[in-house]
């Protein structure tokens, strides 16, 4: 998959990102109206530091080719899915889980299991 992906990325009209967290929010880090774009920045910095990257999405989008069966369409969306994780040092690494977060992880098909197993060290 990982070739595949780095394939698409070269010619892709563009890539949309999307990551899953073993927590979400912690106390002063709810995003607020009147948040400047670094104040925002910065809340999620302390949530990223502080929560596991659980999976990574990443989707290209790209135009038909011309003439081809599907010219003039939508783009065409292709996703990949990787479950990733910290390698763990040596000594071992924490993982911060957040319950009400991986309720809603596991209620969206997220198999911990597999993700302990099979996921790309980073």
């Amino acid at each position: 998959a990982a070739a595949a992906l780095e394939a698409l990325l070269a010619t892709a009209e563009f890539v949309a990102v999307d990551a899953e967290f073993t927590g979400i929010k912690l106390p002063g880090t709810v995003p607020q109206d009147h948040d400047s774009t670094q104040a925002r920045y910065t809340k999620m910095r302390r949530v990223a530091s502080e929560f596991s990257l659980v999976q990574l999405g990443i989707c290209t989008f790209h135009r038909p080719p011309p003439g081809g069966a599907a010219a003039g369409s939508a783009l065409q969306a292709r996703p990949f899915n990787f479950f990733v994780r910290r390698a763990a040092p040596r000594g071992g690494d924490k993982v911060v889980l957040d319950c009400s977060t991986a309720e809603f992880l596991r209620g969206q098909g997220i198999d911990f299991n597999r993700w302990l197993d099979h996921s790309v060290p980073y």
